[in-house]
């Protein structure tokens, strides 16, 4: 798997329902600190672009202020990202 697609089913697991969005945050931060190989301009940014948000998303309505992103922000970003991925 390239490192492109482990993004792109990741994304796509998140956007369809497979996994919630608690686990996809903590997978894809986790996926995005750890890389280590090359990733060109245009897919490093749209992957950095989308880490930020991620690292923005709180889940928890109560702990939320005016900076952080709600699901709906979140799906929108990863939605966004896959666009410019595929």
């Amino acid at each position: 798997m390239s490192t492109i697609e482990k993004y792109i089913l990741l994304m796509t697991q998140y956007i369809t329902g497979e996994i919630p969005a608690f686990q996809f945050e903590v997978a894809y931060l986790e996926m995005f600190i750890e890389e280590t190989r090359f990733l060109s301009e245009d897919v490093y940014d749209a992957l950095n672009n989308l880490f930020l948000d991620v690292d923005a998303y709180c889940g928890d309505v109560s702990l939320r202020d005016d900076e952080d992103l709600d699901e709906e922000d979140l799906v929108a970003s990863v939605k966004e990202a896959l666009k410019k991925l595929t």
